[in-house]
């Protein structure tokens, strides 16, 4: 799991995976014009957005997901968000078992779960082996974001 900001992306991006840095470069574009929501087109299934507007859940009504053919990269365009993370270890049973054709399983919080507090700007990159639970925060909030689903075999 990466935590940052479009703040400290010039020095970030020294150290980042070259995926990481184009998904980066391709997000500060999307957000220049303030986005409706839908799909963004990137590289085909490689690489795309989806700009989404939503109201926060409380953090009792949000179950976890992981995926594993994408990493995500959960960028904040306004409001707050409170995305839960944890890591995938042994023993950790989904609720629902894995889906292919949506990417996705879902997992029940975990005891040891951080919260992690997004402000405009912020972002995050979920991996495979993170079990993240985003759009939580102030029940109604609205949260603006930008999700970019990045191919994990881009990522070589």
């Amino acid at each position: 799991m990466i935590l940052s900001s479009l703040a400290s992306w010039e020095n970030d991006k020294k150290v980042e995976h070259a995926v990481i840095v184009e998904a980066i470069e391709v997000l500060q574009r999307i957000v220049s014009s303030d986005p409706e929501p839908g799909r963004v087109e990137i590289r085909g299934e490689k690489m795309y957005a989806n700009v989404m507007e939503l109201d926060a859940k409380a953090l009792d009504e949000q179950v976890a997901e992981k995926h594993e053919a994408y990493i995500d990269l959960q960028y904040l365009i306004a409001g707050e968000e409170t995305i839960g993370w944890s890591p995938l270890r042994d023993g950790i049973e989904p609720s629902k078992p894995y889906d292919a054709d949506g990417d996705y399983a879902l997992y029940p919080p975990q005891s040891d779960e951080i919260l992690l507090t997004l402000k405009p700007g912020m972002f995050a990159v979920f991996f495979p082996h993170d079990i993240h639970r985003p759009g939580m925060g102030t029940k109604s909030t609205k949260i603006k974001k930008v999700v970019v689903k990045i191919h994990v075999g881009s990522y070589k």
